[in-house]
């Protein structure tokens, strides 16, 4: 945490697209991975998935349709 208030006070950013999945239930729990990611990465994109801790495992074929997505960008 030091070090990513450090980077967020610094005002540095990630150049390179990034993608967020998260948890369903996280977000319904009002969790925002987003806003959180939104301060590092401009080319930002946000999934939910209703997989569970386990998301490649669980959810094979969406986590690699993701991924082939972010590797698109």
């Amino acid at each position: 945490m030091t070090h990513d208030r450090a980077d967020r006070d610094a005002g540095r950013r990630l150049t390179m697209p990034v993608t967020v999945i998260q948890q369903d239930w996280g977000a319904a729990l009002g969790y925002d991975a987003a806003a959180v990611w939104r301060a590092w990465a401009p080319d930002l994109e946000h999934r939910t998935t209703t997989a569970g801790h386990f998301m490649a495992e669980e959810a094979p074929g969406e986590i690699a349709e993701a991924l082939r997505a972010l590797l698109k960008r």
